[in-house]
């Protein structure tokens, strides 16, 4: 019996390890496609930058410009990847409920559950999202101060 709870307890932690690496891989590629659209942007609005700069615009706003951005994308992500979990969650139980609904005894008031999402986890999904989002528009942001004015409104 001792084996048994054994095997499964490490059956359930080989599991976390291959869903974490699972969602590291999609984080990494998130952040790479957050990353690519603050570039694009950057060099889309070059002349913008430039009047900015030009009418006397702080820096520091420019750059939080592009940070807010990224953020919100991160935030619409991540929303958007709650939601689908939500309905993935619910898909499951109901299937989890028609397959097993003859297995369990459900007439003491037992509910079949296999997937449940709390909200503090919910929550932290999208901060984590915006985090990423932050963080992956770091550099496009940057690249956005160093465009010097005059050369920025000269080559459109």
């Amino acid at each position: 019996m001792f084996n048994r709870r054994r095997r499964i307890a490490r059956a359930k932690k080989g599991n976390a390890l291959i869903l974490g690496a699972i969602g590291a891989v999609s984080m990494f590629v998130a952040a790479f496609g957050i990353s690519n659209t603050m570039v694009m942007s950057v060099f889309e609005r070059t002349k913008e930058i430039g009047i900015m700069k030009v009418l006397g615009c702080d820096i520091k706003d420019i750059k939080d410009m592009f940070l807010y951005e990224a953020g919100i994308i991160g935030l619409f992500g991540g929303t958007i990847g709650i939601i689908i979990s939500y309905i993935i969650s619910i898909i499951a139980n109901l299937v989890a409920k028609k397959v097993m609904s003859g297995m369990i005894d459900t007439s003491m008031g037992a509910k079949i559950c296999v997937s449940s999402i709390p909200l503090w986890l919910a929550l932290l999904g999208i901060a984590f999202s915006v985090g990423v989002g932050v963080l992956a528009g770091l550099s496009p942001a940057n690249k956005s101060i160093k465009v010097s004015a005059l050369t920025a409104i000269h080559n459109e």
